[in-house]
């Protein structure tokens, strides 16, 4: 019972809100990148981080090496999430390409009370494709255009979407601001009733302090949500001890069940595997999410 009441709220729009359309495709909301999440999706502003070009394309620009990103996601309540990315260098820019995967399984299917007659899994996916350019030493902007399938038993559906986002950076270590919008586009219909995709504005900026041995990003965004007209402010600090052992913390504003995030990371060479642990409230459970990179 839990799992289809979690399926119509992740994929299925309302059909009580057939007159209009209702918030859909609510997969591309969850934090796919353990540093992401570890850090409450704050870094709008964080140029030269392959991982926070999910959260603003523009971020992409100003890494230095061709990177492969895997992650795993352990959402709540049987929602697991599977990630792979990577970025390469072009003349100019840079060229990033993301597969994304989120399904439930074992969601029972009956035709009248009693015994399930079967089981089936529900799907989504994401096929992304991204490109970032320095259009000078501080400024950068980027683009990410998504390819969008979600399937609920027999019922399909497919779209595109698009985010945009610009960088500034103000110092090399120092301040930095950017903004993005995110999921602007339309999703074909369930059967007879529309979705309208989780569209947001996120304004932020981070700042980075260099202190010998250690580094200390902090980070934090407005997030509007379009179509829900809802508000939420991110936080999010990260701790770095010899570029190698990260501690990362971070706090949302305006959920229910959620606030506090975590995480820990640790880079070798040029392999990092960084962890984010987000506690639920409402008895909805926990989440973790595993991630391993490769600089190239």
């Amino acid at each position: 019972m839990r799992k289809i009441a979690l399926l119509l709220l992740l994929f299925a729009p309302a059909t009580l809100l057939s007159q209009g359309t209702s918030p859909g495709s609510s997969f591309l909301k969850i934090p796919n990148i353990s540093r992401i999440g570890a850090l409450g999706e704050s870094q709008t502003a964080d140029p030269g981080n392959f991982s926070s070009s999910f959260l603003n394309p523009a971020n992409m620009a100003m890494s230095v090496h061709p990177e492969i990103l895997f992650s795993h996601t352990e959402w709540i309540q049987d929602v697991q999430n599977d990630f792979l990315a990577v970025t390469l260098p072009l003349a100019p820019g840079r060229l990033g390409i993301g597969i994304m995967s989120t399904h439930i399984r074992g969601i029972e299917v009956r035709e009248v009370p009693g015994p399930p007659v079967a089981t089936v899994t529900a799907r989504s996916a994401a096929l992304q494709l991204l490109y970032a350019l320095s259009l000078s030493e501080n400024l950068s902007v980027g683009a990410n255009a998504k390819y969008l399938y979600e399937k609920i038993y027999v019922d399909e559906a497919t779209g595109y979407s698009l985010d945009l986002g610009i960088v500034y950076r103000i110092s090399p270590e120092g301040l930095s601001l950017g903004a993005s919008v995110s999921n602007l586009g339309s999703l074909s219909k369930f059967r007879s009733v529309g979705s309208d995709l989780p569209s947001q504005f996120q304004l932020g900026g981070s700042y980075a302090v260099p202190e010998s041995d250690f580094d200390i990003i902090a980070s934090a965004s407005f997030v509007r949500e379009l179509n829900a007209n809802v508000n939420r402010i991110n936080l999010g600090s990260e701790a770095c001890y010899d570029k190698t052992f990260f501690v990362r913390l971070g706090y949302q504003t305006g959920f229910e069940s959620r606030n506090v995030t975590g995480g820990l990371g640790f880079r070798y060479i040029f392999a990092t595997l960084d962890y984010a642990y987000i506690p639920f409230s409402l008895g909805l459970g926990n989440v973790h999410i595993f991630s391993l990179g490769f600089e190239l």
